[in-house]
């Protein structure tokens, strides 16, 4: 029984950090059963053959030597351009990230600086564009590129990857949170011009968020299969996405119908699948702090 006048009693902080502390391991164990597991699943069953993908257990390592088989399987098929994929796939990573970074970094700047007519339309149509799906927007892209004379082309691809909404808006929300207006007036009064300021003040500045939206870029780029598969026709133009996808489902790896007497069954598919998220894993393995401090960008601002 409380005395009348006495202070409400207060539930005890350690145990609200206890009770936060469950509910973050609860969702980092979710997170982990959901999106590890398989990932781990995907790297061991590589090492078994067709039929031992059935019969061993789940998590079980096979031997490398079903592993250097079924690389040589997806590597010298007749029907693999798979260096050729690959190939293709950094090329069009590396420009669609490097015309990313050009758009999105001025214009993201440009909208978080300066107070111009049009700036809401603007910021709107670049949300809008943001998230509207992929698919929406392939055909309208293939009638401009063939209207253009660029189908079929390298160059079709890497155009049309080059503008990164997801990145203006990221580069908008850094330049807008985390970057000290003071710095940018002091450059002003120092005599430098918009194109200085920008270059020479904000630019080193923002390594966070080019490191954030490069990865994104990189990985939409690289995981392209849509748009690439509607743009390019000819099958050594192809990236890994497009280029396996097609070998798999040629030689009915993911079948259980007879064999088709093509050697790409399961593990080679698992192989390729393997190849298309491996170098993802390993770059943001690498960029993982620039990556996080990007995300945390104007997390302290008031």
């Amino acid at each position: 029984m409380t005395h009348a006048g006495s202070a409400p009693q207060r539930r005890p902080l350690w145990s609200k950090l206890r009770f936060w502390h469950l509910c973050v391991g609860a969702i980092v164990l979710f997170a982990l059963c959901f999106f590890g597991l398989p990932l781990l699943w995907l790297f061991l069953a590589a090492s078994h053959t067709d039929s031992s993908l059935f019969t061993a257990a789940p998590f079980s390592w096979g031997t490398w030597r079903n592993v250097a088989q079924s690389w040589s399987n997806l590597t010298q098929y007749e029907g693999t351009h798979l260096w050729t994929w690959a190939f293709n796939s950094l090329i069009y990573s590396v420009f669609g990230v490097g015309l990313s970074l050009i758009a999105a970094l001025p214009a993201g700047y440009i909208l978080a600086t300066e107070n111009f007519p049009g700036r809401r339309i603007i910021l709107l149509a670049t949300l809008v564009a943001m998230i509207t799906p992929n698919a929406a927007i392939v055909l309208p892209i293939f009638l401009e590129m063939h209207l253009i004379g660029l189908n079929n082309t390298r160059v079709s691809l890497i155009l049309a990857t080059g503008f990164f909404p997801f990145g203006v808006y990221l580069a908008f929300i850094y330049f807008a949170t985390a970057l000290p207006k003071e710095i940018l007036n002091s450059a002003r009064v120092d005599g430098a011009n918009a194109w200085q300021v920008f270059y020479r003040v904000a630019l080193p500045l923002a390594k966070p968020a080019i490191a954030l939206i490069a990865f994104f870029s990189f990985v939409a780029n690289w995981s392209n299969y849509f748009l690439a598969f509607v743009l390019l026709t000819d099958d050594k133009l192809h990236n890994l996405p497009v280029g396996l996808t097609s070998l798999i489902s040629g030689a009915r790896a993911l079948s259980f119908s007879a064999a088709t007497g093509i050697p790409i069954r399961r593990p080679e598919a698992i192989l390729a699948a393997i190849l298309i998220v491996l170098p993802v894993l390993v770059i943001f393995l690498f960029s993982q702090r620039f990556i996080r401090e990007g995300q945390l960008a104007g997390g302290d601002k008031g």
